[in-house]
């Protein structure tokens, strides 16, 4: 059993770090911003107080990783389906984040934001 699980988290692992080293064709990719923001979890869903230099790290690079108008509108709709898919998540922190990481993302990370409300 327990060389099974070893087996899959390296398995696991090999596939994050594939997917991660793909570039995408338009500058952003979904899978990458996920990746880039798994350290802001703690703060996200804990009473960690602040975010971690490695998570505003990881919001820099989805902001940098979006340039164009349709990256923005696509990281946004990524944003959003990945928070509504976070147990736990804490809506305040997440609107907080790109402003406690000193980056502005264009749109605020939020469950409920409507697409056609913000000028991207």
């Amino acid at each position: 059993m327990k060389r099974v699980s070893t087996s899959v988290f390296g398995l696991a692992i090999m596939l994050l770090m594939t997917v991660a080293a793909m570039k995408p064709v338009n500058g952003f990719s979904c899978v990458q911003a996920k990746l880039s923001l798994l350290t802001c979890l703690p703060f996200l869903t804990t009473n960690q107080q602040s975010p971690s230099s490695a998570c505003c790290n990881g919001v820099s690079v989805v902001r940098a990783s979006a340039r164009t108008k349709p990256e923005l509108r696509e990281a946004c709709e990524c944003l959003k389906a990945t928070a509504n898919k976070t147990p736990n998540l804490n809506k305040d922190k997440a609107v907080q984040l790109p402003k406690l990481c000193n980056v502005d993302v264009g749109f605020p990370i939020s469950k409920d934001i409507d697409f056609n409300t913000i000028s991207l």
